[in-house]
């Protein structure tokens, strides 16, 4: 009886049809291009954009919420006067919000 089973299920066996699995799997790659991984690399690039705009007398907030000026700048690391005779330096990323006065 099982081979009578195999048997019927090799002959009325038909290829299998991939293209709407197909179909799916290329709208949910676009679904997560066009809201996940878009609008974020346009955010770093703003970032780098803010980053490389920095220069001394810049006004700046960190992601800590501290307010300062810009004194210096280098590669990897800012120095900004928080109060008269208060230096702080911290990483460049650590920059949240660049404005004028």
């Amino acid at each position: 009886m099982l081979n009578n089973f195999i048997a019927y299920a090799a002959e009325g066996a038909k290829p299998a049809n991939y293209t709407g699995m197909i179909v799916t799997v290329v709208v949910w790659a676009a679904v997560f291009y066009f809201l996940l991984i878009r609008p974020n690399k346009k955010k770093q690039k703003k970032h780098q954009e803010m980053m490389a705009s920095l220069h001394s007398g810049t006004q700046i907030i960190t992601a800590g919420g501290i307010k300062g000026e810009v004194v210096s700048v280098n590669d990897e690391f800012v120095v900004i006067r928080v109060d008269k005779g208060v230096n702080l330096t911290m990483k460049k990323s650590s920059i949240a919000n660049v404005y004028s006065k």
